[in-house]
């Protein structure tokens, strides 16, 4: 293995990790003092002071295209997935959000691109939809009080995904570097939502421990905006965008299986059911075609 391929596997390697701990630590602050509103706050606060020292090296793009970055891989995934994480667990959110991603972007690839999946995309897309379907079936199942909650939870999850798989296609769209997209996003976003957040928006701030605000603000505005995307653009430049999507296919089982004994949140067996389906939706998806 030369130098190249082995800094690429590292850069993987710790995106992975921190891929599957967003859904260990929102989860955990979903079940903690702070609101959803607050998470969002503290991700796009405190990433929008790292973006400010990263803007003079930046060109941003046209306002409007910041607006839609914003719009969608900012404020609609955010508010989305934070309200979601109080109200589902985690195992859910790992077929919804990561898993779901792929089946999201090509639906609406083909709704508003008219970009057609080729058949073993049509496979590996089916597949996702099942491992949705075993999801959705999981929770209808545990006909409990808190049943309307979860399903509205994943709902929220699957608009999560599908708003970040709009953002997904607005970069194809307007391809900028990296750390562009992600200044442009945050700032914007810090912009869009944090006055209406401070004026309109319930807040358990100023109740919350300072090692709740702490966890979120360092994890969600630093390691998850900035830090997993400047790996995952080194990764894919190292070794390929091929490999890092199917090396990247291991993050929802990761992060389901992770919640089992730090958040103590079991999984059923139509869970892991749906896990396996859109793992494996995932890796057909992203293997080469002929």
């Amino acid at each position: 293995m030369n130098s190249t391929s082995r800094s690429g596997l590292i850069a993987v390697f710790f995106t992975i990790c921190i891929w599957a701990g967003f859904i260990l630590v929102s989860r955990h602050g979903g079940k903690g003092i702070l609101t959803g509103w607050d998470v969002t706050a503290l991700r796009f606060g405190v990433g929008a002071l790292i973006a400010i020292f990263f803007l003079p090296r930046v060109t941003l793009p046209p306002l409007k295209v910041v607006l839609l970055f914003s719009l969608f891989g900012g404020v609609g995934y955010a508010v989305a997935v934070y309200v979601a994480f109080r109200m589902a667990p985690a195992a859910h959110a790992a077929v919804l959000l990561p898993g779901a991603l792929p089946f999201t972007t090509a639906l609406i690839a083909w709704l508003w691109l008219r970009h057609k999946p080729t058949p073993s995309q049509r496979a590996a897309l089916a597949l996702v939809f099942t491992g949705i379907a075993l999801t959705a079936t999981d929770t209808l199942s545990r006909g409990s009080h808190l049943t309307g909650m979860q399903m509205l939870g994943d709902l929220l999850f699957l608009c999560g995904s599908s708003s970040w798989a709009i953002f997904t296609l607005l970069l194809r769209r307007h391809p900028v570097p990296p750390l562009t997209a992600a200044v442009s996003t945050t700032l914007g976003s810090a912009i869009l939502y944090l006055p209406a957040w401070w004026l309109f928006l319930p807040s358990t701030l100023s109740k919350a421990p300072i090692s709740e605000i702490a966890m979120q603000a360092i994890y969600q505005g630093i390691l998850v905006v900035f830090v997993a995307m400047m790996l995952y653009a080194f990764a894919v430049k190292k070794l390929g965008p091929q490999t890092v999507t199917l090396l990247m296919a291991v993050v929802p089982g990761l992060a389901a299986l992770a919640a089992v004994p730090v958040l103590n949140e079991p999984l059923s067996l139509l869970t892991l059911a749906g896990l396996g389906a859109v793992t494996l939706g995932a890796l057909l998806g992203a293997k080469p075609s002929g």
